[in-house]
């Protein structure tokens, strides 16, 4: 759907706010915008994730701090759709806290490479999940990182994500990831994909839930019953209270592996952001239609943003996908905002549209 050109300046999705007060909600200013970047980079997650700057150096909060997710699939700068992004918007001299891949899949952390070569980089994350010479080398440029003329910070493993500081005003969580038991869990690209760092995010009343690719089932398997990724959130009772959360960004870019129905009634959310593109995988392109509608299906006031808006009717393919359908999220802790492309022009989900 496009809108009218009158309608095209400013586009607001609102959230309301519907959770617990965190400690801090009353002291965000109105003007203190957490911004949350899904950018289109064709099959594959990137998300540049900016706190509020007050201008007000070292107290410990509202400092402009910088995070990413994954970066998609292409490495080289030429190609490199998110690290194009990020410096059409951001300084030379910005730099990035932390920089997170949330497992070792191609479509996943290359594009990570570009931040880690033209900006300086604080900490990095990730399940220490190994996936052969490409990721090694990948690693070896992480490791030559510097943050203030010292060494990168490596966290590595759940074990030694400590408890990371983006600023006093935003909780992050880590609430699944590598290393896992791999019981159960499948093999080869599923269990890497089962080992993905789930993070959630808080802001005031708002909350944001990062799922990687984490699975529920398999394709075959009815939606009702957990398996997997989805099946441990959902065992213990202090994670699955945690699930909560205004925006999903849905795990595996919506493929019918994900989202079982208890995972639905769990993260209940507002809004959903499906990162995804043109690939084919075995004849199917994602996100599954049907894993769209169990969402609908739960709640037909659910709004869905994707980054491949309009993609197939465009006739695009996976060389050119990535055509600027990206998604700005962005919340002052009381309400949540979207701010979508598509094709570079602004749209609007206006109903729950699988």
């Amino acid at each position: 759907m496009r809108l009218a050109p009158a309608a095209l300046l400013l586009l607001l999705a609102t959230a309301s706010a519907a959770q617990t007060l965190p400690r801090d909600t009353v002291a965000i200013p109105d003007t203190a915008w957490l911004e949350i970047h899904i950018v289109d980079v064709g099959q594959g997650d990137a998300i540049w994730i900016r706190t509020w700057d007050d201008g007000v150096p070292g107290n410990g909060r509202f400092d402009g701090r910088n995070i990413t997710i994954d970066g998609g699939p292409n490495g080289s700068d030429g190609s490199n759709s998110f690290l194009k992004y990020i410096r059409e918007r951001a300084r030379p001299d910005t730099r990035f806290d932390a920089v997170i891949v949330s497992h070792p899949h191609d479509d996943h952390y290359p594009g990570a490479l570009g931040v880690l070569r033209h900006y300086e980089v604080c900490n990095y994350y990730d399940g220490d999940t190994p996936n052969g010479s490409r990721f090694n080398q990948f690693l070896g440029t992480v490791r030559a990182e510097r943050c203030n003329g010292q060494p990168i910070q490596l966290h590595r493993g759940r074990a030694n994500f400590g408890t990371p500081d983006w600023g006093s005003e935003l909780r992050a969580e880590l609430l699944w990831g590598a290393p896992i038991d791999p019981t159960g869990m499948g093999s080869g690209g599923t269990l890497i994909n089962n080992g993905s760092l789930v993070i959630k995010l808080t802001y005031g009343t708002q909350s944001f839930l990062f799922m990687g690719d984490a699975e529920g089932k398999e394709r075959d398997d009815p939606p009702g019953t957990p398996r997997y990724a989805e099946a441990r959130l959902l065992s213990d009772s202090v994670t699955e209270s945690r699930l909560k959360s205004t925006v999903l960004k849905i795990a595996h870019h919506g493929s019918e592996t994900s989202s079982t129905l208890p995972f639905i009634r769990a993260v209940d959310p507002e809004f959903l952001v499906v990162s995804s593109g043109r690939e084919a995988y075995s004849g199917t392109f994602l996100p599954d239609r049907s894993t769209l509608q169990r969402y609908c299906t739960h709640n037909p006031q659910i709004r869905i943003y994707r980054t491949d808006q309009n993609d197939a009717a465009e006739g695009r393919s996976a060389a050119t996908d990535n055509d600027g359908d990206h998604i700005v999220i962005r919340t002052n802790g009381k309400r949540t905002e979207i701010r979508a492309l598509s094709a570079d022009q602004p749209w609007m989900a206006s109903a729950c549209i699988p």
